[in-house]
């Protein structure tokens, strides 16, 4: 089941962009494949000259971008997070997300909670207000922001 979600994940992600050159190079606007062995989406990855190291609201973080399509709306790639707790107030873009380690709890305002955790995937769409919660993951994530034109 979990080889099938990341099959499904890779070929809509295919469909819908251009991607890189690959993940140890400049994240450009190309017609060539991204492969990311698992061995290195569990930390090597994070190493890379295009990993992007941040202090923010997710506390500790890496992003790498692996790929955006031409008009700037859709972007994939791997993220680290450590330890956050945030309220949201409205979340800023449609974004897929599937976790390969850690995971994140969900908290709608209207008191639903969901927990995500290794191997299973959520989708949260655009404007979602709640609480995130997690003591810190890794996941792969394809984002849409129809407002964007990077």
């Amino acid at each position: 089941m979990k080889h099938r979600i990341i099959t499904l994940f890779a070929l809509w992600a295919i469909s819908c962009l251009s991607f890189a050159a690959g993940p140890r190079s400049v994240p450009l606007v190309t017609t060539k494949p991204v492969k990311v062995t698992a061995a290195d989406a569990r930390g090597p990855i994070f190493h890379t000259m295009t990993a992007v190291k941040d202090q923010g609201p997710d506390g500790p973080a890496t992003d790498v971008l692996l790929a955006r399509s031409k008009d700037g709306k859709v972007e994939s790639g791997l993220y680290s997070a450590g330890p956050s707790e945030q309220d949201i107030g409205s979340y800023p873009e449609d974004e897929f997300m599937f976790f390969i380690e850690g995971g994140v709890k969900l908290t709608s305002l209207d008191g639903d909670v969901l927990s995500v955790g290794v191997g299973e995937g959520v989708a949260i769409p655009r404007g979602w207000k709640g609480h995130w919660s997690t003591q810190g993951y890794k996941k792969y994530y394809v984002t849409y922001n129809s407002r964007s034109s990077k």
